[in-house]
C-alpha cells in the first residue's frame, strides 16, 4: 500500500534529458511485490537500503538538468512539479519508514500485521459499495441525461476513487485500530503530491464536489470528518 505508492513517482522522469538506468534494480519489484508492498520488520531491515538507494539515485536523476528538487516544485509545468514533489514525498515517507527511531516506523511495524490480513478484503469491499452513492448522486442531479459529458466523467470518476481510498482507510481503522488508520493517513499525506495528479486532477470545484456528495451520505460527524480528511488530500489549489 505504501511503498506501491513510490513507484509511480517514476513515470513523470520522462521528460528529463539525463538517463537514470543505472537506477533500476531488476529484483526490487519482484521484492516488493513479493511482500505486497507491505513488508515486516524483517523484510523491511532488507528492502530499505534498496528503496533508499533507488529513490536518492532517481533524485540525482530529476535534479540532473541543474534545479533541485525543491526549485522543480515550483516548476509551472504542472507534470515536472507533481513529479518533482512526488519524489520529495516519497523520500520524505521512506525515510521515515526506514528509521527505527520514527513514531511512523513504530506506527507501521504495530499495523503491518493487521493490514496484511485485511487490506485485500477491505479494497474489494469499498471498490463494490462505493459504486452505488456515486451513481445516486449523479442521477439526483442529472436525473433526465442520457448522454453525459466529458466533465461530469471526469467528477464521477474523482468521486469514485476519492471515496474509495477514503473507504478504505476508514474501514483499515475499523479492523485494524486509531494507529493503523493514523499510519494510513500519514503516508497519504506525504503522497498528496501524486494523488492530486492522479485523482480528481481534471475536476475545477473538488471542495464544492466533495461537500455536496458527504451531504447525500448522512454521515455521523467523526465518519464525516474521516471522509473529508482524505477527499481534501486530492483536492487541487483553486
Amino acid at each position: 500500500m505504501i511503498l506501491s505508492a513510490l513507484f509511480l513517482t517514476i513515470m513523470f522522469a520522462g521528460s528529463f534529458a539525463c538517463s537514470d538506468d543505472h537506477c533500476k534494480d531488476p529484483s526490487l519489484p519482484g521484492e516488493l511485490i513479493a511482500v505486497n508492498f507491505l513488508p515486516n520488520e524483517k523484510q523491511l531491515g532488507r528492502l530499505c537500503p534498496k528503496v533508499l538507494s533507488f529513490l536518492e539515485c532517481e533524485r540525482d536523476f530529476l535534479e540532473c538538468p541543474g534545479r533541485t528538487l525543491e526549485e522543480l516544485a515550483t516548476s509551472s509545468d504542472r507534470r515536472e512539479a507533481s513529479g518533482a514533489k512526488g519524489m520529495l514525498g516519497s523520500l520524505s515517507l521512506v525515510r521515515d519508514l526506514c528509521d527505527e527511531d520514527s513514531s511512523f516506523n513504530h506506527d507501521y511495524l504495530a499495523s503491518v500485521d493487521c493490514f496484511r490480513d485485511v487490506f485485500e478484503e477491505v479494497t474489494r469491499t469499498c471498490r463494490d459499495d462505493v459504486l452505488a452513492p456515486v451513481e445516486n448522486f449523479f442521477d439526483e442531479i442529472y436525473p433526465m441525461s442520457d448522454e453525459l459529458h466529458a466533465e461530469t466523467l471526469a467528477e464521477m470518476s474523482c468521486l469514485r476513487d476519492a471515496f474509495e481510498l477514503a473507504c478504505i482507510v476508514d474501514n483499515l481503522g475499523d479492523s485494524c485500530g486509531t494507529v493503523a488508520q493514523r499510519t494510513a493517513v500519514n503516508a497519504l499525506e506525504r503522497m498528496k503530491a501524486l494523488l492530486k495528479a492522479e485523482i480528481c486532477a481534471d475536476v475545477k470545484d473538488v471542495a464544492d464536489l466533495k461537500s455536496r456528495f458527504l451531504d447525500t451520505l448522512e454521515l455521523d460527524e467523526k465518519r464525516r470528518s474521516n471522509f473529508q480528511e482524505i477527499f481534501d488530500l486530492v483536492k487541487r489549489r483553486r
